[in-house]
């Protein structure tokens, strides 16, 4: 025999995890198996931890990029640089929040339907989760969820019920996260309320057909106010009685004309006039959503 066939990854009995062998999953070549209630009941990892103090570092060298005496080209990718920065790092966080949540509900729902099954049920579905992960190379958790459906009995209609609007709770909270973070900027923050003001002015135009500005659908009330206050004009010089906003000289360059904006406050949408002189408020009791 060949030398080579007496070195120690070729004699049997030999164990994994050395050599050729490392990364390999351990318990599956002497007849070890991971058990179901193991997977099911595998705590969560935790979310990533804060990572604050980075993202304050890497926002504080690119504002030094930013800062006057630098090279032009060093300039310009700091200033560039600073507000996609920071709307990435937020949205990486909701983000990692929003998946450790789905996970935590993945798994409570896998808990719930086997230990629904009887004792029988439960060693067939061993059996087949070791067969799936020796002869296709499928992880535990892959096995187990490939034979799911196979195995989850029908849910009582109530409970059904009850999981369908958890589920549509966590698409909407997932949704306004993203518009909270899409729309948040550095001398802008968008709290969780207004987002939700927002979405539900996007669902409305959706529904009208209403075409709005998308980096900013909302309305800037305290700059308009402010620069009327400046020019000597009481509230009632450029608020009407029914609720029409005389948009002041320097922020008429900021609405397009026809489009749709909302105040993310109150929830009040207003359609921008001719000239962009006018934010037209819009009865939102006519307004019915499908």
């Amino acid at each position: 025999m060949s030398r080579f066939l007496h070195r120690p990854m070729f004699r049997r009995g030999g164990s994994t995890g050395e050599g050729i062998t490392s990364g390999l999953r351990p318990g599956y070549g002497d007849g070890e198996s991971v058990k179901i209630e193991d997977i099911v009941t595998q705590k969560i990892p935790e979310p990533p931890k804060s990572s604050a103090g980075a993202d304050f570092w890497l926002n504080f060298g690119s504002n030094i990029l930013a800062q006057p005496g630098g090279r032009p080209i060093l300039q310009t990718l700091g200033t560039a640089g600073r507000e996609p920065l920071a709307r990435y790092q937020q949205q990486r966080s909701q983000e990692d929040l929003l998946k450790y949540k789905h996970a935590q509900s993945e798994r409570q729902f896998q808990l719930e339907w086997y230990k629904a099954l009887t004792k029988d049920e439960k060693i067939a579905l061993q059996e087949q989760v070791d067969y799936l992960v020796e002869e296709h190379g499928l992880t535990p958790l892959e096995a187990l969820n490939r034979l799911e459906p196979q195995y989850r009995k029908q849910r009582d209609p109530n409970e059904q019920k009850i999981l369908d609007s958890e589920y549509e709770r966590d698409q909407l909270d997932k949704e306004i996260a993203l518009i909270q973070s899409g729309l948040s900027s550095e001398t802008e923050y968008i709290s969780k309320e207004q987002a939700a003001v927002i979405h539900n002015f996007y669902e409305q135009a959706k529904d009208q057909g209403w075409r709005y500005e998308a980096d900013t659908p909302y309305i800037d009330l305290a700059a308009i106010q402010e620069e009327w206050r400046a020019a000597g004009k009481k509230q009632e010089d450029w608020l009407s009685p029914e609720g029409n906003i005389a948009i002041s000289p320097d922020e008429q360059k900021t609405y397009t004309e026809g489009l749709y904006y909302v105040d993310h406050f109150t929830g009040d949408v207003y359609q921008v006039g001719p000239g962009s002189t006018e934010l037209i408020k819009i009865d939102l009791s006519e307004i019915k959503i499908n």
